[in-house]
């Protein structure tokens, strides 16, 4: 399997800045339990399979950084996830876009673009 490659200059913060992000990841105390009520309020219970795209999401932040697009996370997700069905997988986990929705359980920021209902993108 590729490994997605990242343009630096696609984002926020570089590799060098890891230690900023994992002191802010610390100081949230996110855990599964917080997560999971928030997706209970959303009529959702989180599987392995959900699990799996919200620690995948955490581990690319603490990788990469914030991106300035969401089309970065979504094309490293979409190849992350390609042998499970890549896009159509991922958005039947998370109706609302598995950034947008994946963000949020994550305890993450939630990159730019990742909605526009103008355009109907929901990523």
């Amino acid at each position: 399997m590729n490994q997605h490659q990242i343009d630096l200059h696609q984002t926020e913060t570089s590799s060098s800045d890891a230690h900023d992000r994992t002191t802010e990841l610390n100081s949230q105390r996110w855990n599964r339990a917080k997560a999971q009520a928030l997706a209970d309020g959303e009529n959702l219970t989180l599987t392995d399979a959900h699990w799996a795209v919200i620690v995948f999401l955490r581990r690319y932040y603490m990788k990469h950084g914030l991106p300035r697009s969401a089309r970065t996370t979504a094309d490293a997700l979409n190849e992350n996830f390609a042998t499970q069905g890549g896009n159509q997988y991922l958005y039947q986990l998370f109706r609302e876009g598995p950034i947008t929705q994946g963000s949020r359980y994550a305890n993450l920021r939630t990159p730019a673009y990742a909605t526009d209902l103008s355009f109907g993108t929901r990523y």
